[in-house]
């Protein structure tokens, strides 16, 4: 009986337990107690400057135990300008920073910063950019000291130069506001003008530094410019540059030179490679602007020759060297035409004709030598003076036979006579040419005398040599033969 009345309570105390647990669930809950514990910001003005400056506002919030809160959002607005970005959140420190812009605006900015409730604000001005104070120059000075170089217009050389100059303040340091500077040409040859305008010409600066263009005229020579500005109190600020030059005119002359002897390169089958140089100048024998094209050619155009036609002033030379005024080029010849005169021509950039004759030279030459007879001798019935023939052949180092090559003669003893072929008119050089059909050969007489030779004492006969010496001319190459005398009879 008890436990059926039991039953019957049963669920009347489960329903009393759930209405206790839900009242519970429904309890109202208090708020979180954070404070925005200060706000700041990084610059109190910001110009409007194309958002080039900005200010970084921040926010640090606390709990109400007074401790940093991490992870707190923090909205932010403004009434101008822009913020980037409106929302941060608190780091470990409790503080999120936004970066305040102008946003085109001007005025006085209220940026306010909200956590929930909370909210705290603070003023930053945006304003225009201040009006930068003037500089005064003090000194003004011309970039480049070095010697400045160009060339009479039309002569294909660099016909203009840059001048430029700069701007100090009493600090040494570049005056960065524009002013107004003027170039003059104080002392010029005819035609040199500034920027295309005249003698006088003015820029205004940038960045500390203004620049005119210097252009050559017709006529070659110094020039001297004045650069110059004025101080805030209308003092002159100038400065003078005069080594300046017009380099050169027109082409007015032309000398040819061609390597000499030893300076060939072997290309084989007989021919040799030499350089060759024209030396351009002007009227008044400057040398002409670098970079004046020359064309070399041969009018002659013979078979056993070429040239190189195209080259320039101031080109390098196989050494890699180069000299004012000088174009070089090279030259290819048939080593059995050394000696020959070759006609060589140019013609420049502006269609000047010039025309030189070069004499080819001999390269790395021998000389082959022989007597006939090899000994004199002195016997009863000969005569008081007997002569031998000295025997001469001269070639190059690629065995080509050379004409026309002069060789000099000595001898210890003994006379040399007039040569042949042919006669050079001095008895102690002679020319190379045609001898028995032969290229490169000459003959020389040298004539001894008897008492020259030592007599038959003690015993016959009495001996003594000759040495004969043949050299090229303008050369080291030479070759020695030696004759011997004997005398039979007192």
């Amino acid at each position: 009986m008890k436990f059926k009345k039991f039953l019957i309570v049963l669920p009347a105390l489960f329903l009393i337990a759930v209405i206790i647990l839900t009242s519970c669930d429904n309890r109202v809950v208090e708020p979180l107690n954070y404070t925005i514990a200060s706000i700041t910001t990084s610059a109190d003005t910001i110009y409007y400057d194309g958002n080039q400056t900005f200010a970084t506002i921040s926010v640090m919030v606390k709990d109400e135990d007074n401790f940093a809160v991490l992870g707190q959002v923090v909205q932010f607005r403004s009434n101008i300008g822009n913020l980037l970005p409106a929302v941060a959140t608190t780091d470990s420190s409790g503080i999120a920073s936004v970066d305040f812009y102008e946003g085109g605006d001007i005025g006085l900015a209220t940026i306010e910063a909200f956590v929930d409730e909370v909210s705290e604000s603070i003023d930053v001005m945006i304003d225009e950019l201040p009006a930068e104070p003037p500089v005064d120059v003090n000194s003004i000075g011309f970039d480049v000291s070095d010697q400045i170089w160009i060339s009479v217009q039309g002569t294909g050389g660099t016909e203009t130069a840059e001048l430029v100059v700069s701007l100090y303040d009493i600090n040494q340091q570049l005056v960065m506001q524009p002013k107004t500077v003027w170039f003059e040409l104080l002392y010029y040859p005819e035609g040199t003008n500034i920027n295309n305008v005249g003698i006088t010409d003015s820029t205004l600066s940038s960045n500390g530094k203004a620049s005119v263009s210097i252009n050559s005229g017709t006529e070659s020579g110094i020039v001297t410019v004045q650069a110059w500005t004025y101080n805030l109190e209308g003092n002159l600020i100038s400065a003078r540059k005069s080594n300046i030059i017009v380099a050169s005119g027109f082409t007015e002359n032309v000398e040819f030179s061609i390597g000499g002897h030893n300076t060939g390169d072997d290309m084989g089958a007989g021919y040799w490679q030499v350089q060759v140089a024209a030396l351009l100048t002007d009227i008044e024998g400057n040398p002409v602007a670098y970079g004046v094209a020359v064309y070399f050619s041969l009018p002659e155009e013979p078979e056993w020759a070429t040239i190189e036609p195209a080259a320039y002033v101031g080109n390098q030379n196989a050494q890699g060297d180069s000299l004012a005024g000088v174009a070089y080029t090279f030259l290819t010849y048939a080593g059995s035409y050394t000696n020959e005169t070759i006609l060589v021509r140019i013609v420049t950039g502006i269609e000047d004709i010039f025309e030189g004759e070069l004499v080819l030279p001999i390269q790395y030459p021998v000389i082959d030598i022989a007597a006939v007879p090899l000994h004199i001798d002195w016997v009863q019935g000969s005569p008081y003076e007997m002569d031998t023939e000295i025997r001469i052949t001269v070639k190059d180092g690629q065995n080509n036979p050379i004409d026309n090559q002069v060789v000099t003669f000595s001898s210890t003893l003994g006379e040399p006579q007039e040569p042949w072929p042919p006669d050079t008119g001095d008895p102690y050089t002679g020319l190379t040419g045609v001898v028995d059909d032969e290229h490169g050969r000459l003959n020389k007489i040298v004539t001894f005398q008897k008492h020259e030779c030592p007599p038959p004492i003690p015993s016959p006969p009495g001996t003594t040599t000759a040495t004969i010496t043949a050299q090229i001319l303008g050369t080291q190459t030479s070759n020695q033969i030696t004759v011997i005398l004997n005398r039979y009879y007192d």
